[in-house]
């Protein structure tokens, strides 16, 4: 067996364990060994490559939110139908309005349709939100912010067979940078400039790609990728 090296909030390396045998372990799989603790089975790697070993990041704290995403995604459908049901008697409603010739009468005030047409919009926003993230969910993957100081989530499923939504804060200090504390965020992949015809100069930066990274501080080239879907999510995570 041998110990390559550790990295965590309180070290400056990667801890890989490989055993030639038998393992007996909470979790043991493929030559690999998964030691429960604060975790529960939450493991957080980097993307393997030839040039770097593989990397595994600390979860400081993980917050389970109590609803499962089914009951999101059905909630949030709900929700959008109902937004369009009624944002369509709306229209129907305001044409009248329109047609009887009191639609911008001043002196009656906004016709109560507008408002319901408005509440359906919004209605339909939340619905067409709440599908999105019940889509993210039921993907089992990892999701880094564009600005480090917000959480990370992910869709993990657990013993009942029902995928919960997880706010997880990561945690890792960079090994070439006197253990600087890593920054996990999605950060510009590829992209292209726009500009200024007249006098050359970028007027803007367009991103077409985000990239998951673990972002050192002090020099960007020690950024290490983030894998975001190798996290076995959506495998039963015991309580």
């Amino acid at each position: 067996m041998t110990n390559i090296h550790n990295i965590g909030d309180g070290s400056s390396g990667n801890q890989q364990i490989r055993a030639h045998g038998d393992v007996t372990a909470p979790f043991g799989k493929d030559g690999g060994v998964a030691i429960s603790g604060d975790n529960h089975g939450i493991v957080i790697t980097s993307v393997p490559t030839p040039e770097k070993p593989l990397q595994t990041f600390d979860i400081v704290k993980k917050t389970r939110i109590a609803t499962p995403a089914a009951l999101i995604g059905t909630v949030s459908g709900l929700i959008t139908i109902a937004g369009f049901v009624t944002g369509a008697f709306s229209v129907n409603q305001l044409f009248d309005v329109f047609r009887s010739g009191n639609g911008f009468d001043a002196t009656s005030g906004t016709p109560k349709e507008s408002w319901w047409l408005l509440a359906s919009a919004f209605m339909i926003a939340i619905g067409f939100v709440g599908l999105s993230s019940f889509r993210f969910l039921r993907r089992n993957v990892l999701w880094l912010p564009k600005w480090w100081v917000f959480r990370a989530w992910a869709g993990i499923k657990e013993e009942n067979g029902r995928t919960y939504p997880y706010a997880l804060r990561l945690a890792m200090r960079c090994p070439m940078c006197a253990n600087k504390k890593l920054r996990f965020q999605r950060v510009p992949a590829d992209g292209y400039y726009l500009i200024n015809p007249q006098t050359g100069e970028r007027k803007k930066t367009v991103v077409t790609k985000w990239a998951p990274m673990a972002v050192c501080p002090r020099c960007k080239e020690h950024s290490i990728p983030v894998n975001i879907s190798g996290n076995d999510f959506d495998k039963a995570l015991p309580r």
